[in-house]
This record gives C-alpha cells, sequence and structure tokens, in this order.
C-alpha cells in the first residue's frame, strides 16, 4: 500500500509541475514515417507514441506539436523546459542540450547520380561536387559548414532538396540510408539513379529537453520515465505493432536497447 501510495504521490506531483508551468513545450520535426502528421492533424508514429509513453510515465500532460527544423532547434536552444525531438548528438551541440534518452540510430552518406571514377575518402574531397543539397539548420548541414564548404544547397524540407537532385539543381545529397530509401521509393520522387558516393558514418538522435532555465528536477523526471518505460511491456507492444506496420516499408530497421536503428539486423 505505501508504495502504491508513493507511486500516486509522484505522479500527481509531476502532473501538477507540468500544469503549472506554462511554458513547457514538446516540439517535433517532420521525420515520416516516424514523425508526421495525418490529414486530420494528427502527430502520429512510432516516436511520438515513445514521447507520450515517457511523458505519461513522468505524469506529464503536453501536446507534441510540428516544428521547422530551424524553429525547433532555436526554441530547444534558447528557451526553458522545451522537449525537443529527434536531435542528432554531435560534439558541436553536447553541451547545449540535456540529452533524454536516444531514439534512432542511422547511416548518415551523400548521394549523388554522378559516378565518380574513384571513391570518396573524406568531408574534403565532397568540393569536388557543384552543390551539395542538405536541410536547413540539419546536423548535415552544419557538418559540412564546419569544413567551409563552399557548394551547400539549402532547403527547408527533404522533399524540394532530393527533387533539386533529381532536377539537376543540385548535384548530390546528404542525407541518409533510410531517409533515401523512403523518399525515393514510398514518395515516387524518381531517384533510382542516385549512388552513395561517400559515407559520413553511424550517428544517433535523441529526446533532448532544453537548458536554459530549466530545472534539474525536470532533467532527472524525464530521464527516470525514459529509462522505465522503454523497458516495460506498453514500450514493447507499442514497438511490436509500429514495425509491424513499417515493414512493407522501404526502410531497413529493427529495435535494439528500446533504440530503433536503422538498418538491417
Amino acid at each position: 500500500m505505501n508504495r502504491i501510495l508513493i507511486l500516486l504521490f509522484s505522479l500527481s506531483s509531476s502532473a501538477l509541475f507540468a500544469q503549472s508551468s506554462k511554458e513547457f513545450w514538446v516540439l517535433a520535426y517532420p521525420e515520416p514515417p516516424f514523425i508526421e502528421q495525418t490529414e486530420k492533424g494528427q502527430v502520429t508514429g512510432l516516436l511520438v507514441d515513445e514521447v507520450n509513453g515517457i511523458l505519461a510515465t513522468a505524469g506529464i500532460r503536453q501536446q507534441i506539436l510540428l516544428a521547422p527544423w530551424k524553429r525547433l532547434e532555436q526554441e530547444a536552444k534558447v528557451k526553458a523546459n522545451v522537449l525537443a525531438f529527434a536531435l542528432t548528438r554531435t560534439i558541436e551541440r553536447e553541451d547545449s542540450y540535456h540529452w533524454i534518452t536516444p531514439l534512432t540510430a542511422n547511416v548518415y552518406s551523400v548521394y549523388s547520380p554522378h559516378k565518380q571514377l574513384k571513391p570518396l575518402n573524406s568531408l574534403e574531397q565532397l568540393s569536388e561536387f557543384d552543390s551539395i543539397a542538405v536541410l536547413e539548420n540539419d546536423v548535415r548541414h552544419k557538418i559540412l559548414q564546419a569544413q567551409n564548404a563552399k557548394n551547400i544547397h539549402v532547403y527547408s524540407n527533404w522533399s524540394d532538396a532530393i527533387d533539386s537532385v533529381v532536377n539537376k539543381q543540385s548535384s548530390a545529397i546528404f542525407f541518409s540510408d533510410a531517409g533515401m530509401q523512403y523518399f525515393c521509393r514510398e514518395q515516387g520522387k524518381g531517384c533510382n539513379q542516385f549512388e552513395r558516393v561517400f559515407m559520413y558514418g553511424k550517428t544517433v538522435t535523441y529526446l533532448t529537453l532544453s537548458k536554459v532555465g530549466t530545472n534539474s528536477e525536470l532533467v532527472n523526471r524525464l530521464k527516470r520515465a525514459a529509462n522505465h518505460y522503454k523497458r516495460s511491456d506498453a514500450f514493447k507492444l507499442i514497438s511490436k505493432n509500429w514495425l509491424k506496420q513499417y515493414q512493407n516499408l522501404p526502410i531497413p530497421m529493427h529495435m535494439e536497447d528500446g533504440v530503433l536503428n536503422l538498418w538491417n539486423k
């Protein structure tokens, strides 16, 4: 009985915190099929259900809002109590956010319809391309900026970025294996001629919480909730159901240790 009372008190305290905080936001950037919006305006997908499960475990009720990438990153960097997903963890970003829990792991590469006479082995060699399409303020955009690349073409969404290569406005795109397969096949972008010309490496995205003005109690509560939820039967069931829905998509994936790996097991 005492354990039940303690649990109820904990959840009640969390709910009171969330309801009294008018500046608590949960933002996500659309990443179909894991984060997307239906025609009726409902935000859905595996990562959406996962984050909602973590919030419920923490006793926090808050709606997930979709936002453009630039706004999401800016809000999460300068405002208190902004939960955002899914942000790639990098050395440059390490001190900018609280990293609550890993969500997905992926492989980032550069793709182009232009075959290379010899394989590219470094970022510096990407200067051979006239232009490389990226999502504005995305981690791959930042990687190229750190190299002082002069051939960056910036777009507000991945669909337009891929179209730019298909229409020969850009000569390559810095994206992910899973993203390329999804947009090229599922959305019929007609880019079967694309080939991987450079592999950057594996990256991991996270559910993050802003640092500026955010109470450490909230950070710890969300980390505990994420750890607890990812070990629960509810998370296992939700993951199983979503992976079953995704099995006909042209994206290799499997769940391991609570992280969605976007390659074949």
